[in-house]
């Protein structure tokens, strides 16, 4: 609310404050990241003490894949992706904070989806 003066005139509010929300997510998620490698290096460092020292750091790197898919996607189904997947909205529920059709959402998501997941696809054959 410190930055209510930015709001400009013909915005929507509900899109202004989930611009907010959206930005603050996602630097959660890198400070988190940051957080997670700094871990595992310590423990890296005190390996007898964990059992596979590896597993942080994969995770990590997998969170920061997840990420870049995310960020990857158009602003649209980037958006609904995150609304539903990350927020728990419902599908009528982000089409009324997105002022656009429920079938709209639910086209978005479903590419949001496929995208990502063939990402993630092409990650695991190359890696074969």
């Amino acid at each position: 609310m410190e930055r209510a003066h930015q709001l400009r005139a013909g915005t929507s509010a509900l899109n202004w404050m989930f611009s907010i929300v959206h930005s603050t997510w996602l630097n959660d998620l890198k400070q988190r990241d940051q957080r997670s490698q700094l871990q595992a290096e310590w423990s890296d460092t005190l390996s007898e003490t964990v059992a596979d020292p590896g597993s942080a750091s994969e995770a990590g790197a997998l969170a920061q894949q997840i990420i870049a898919a995310v960020e990857r996607l158009p602003e649209a189904q980037r958006v609904v992706l995150l609304l539903v997947s990350v927020e728990g909205f419902g599908y009528q529920e982000a089409a009324d904070a997105l002022q656009i059709p429920v079938g709209t959402v639910m086209s978005r998501l479903s590419r949001a989806r496929r995208t990502i997941g063939a990402l993630f696809d092409d990650d695991c054959k190359t890696a074969r």
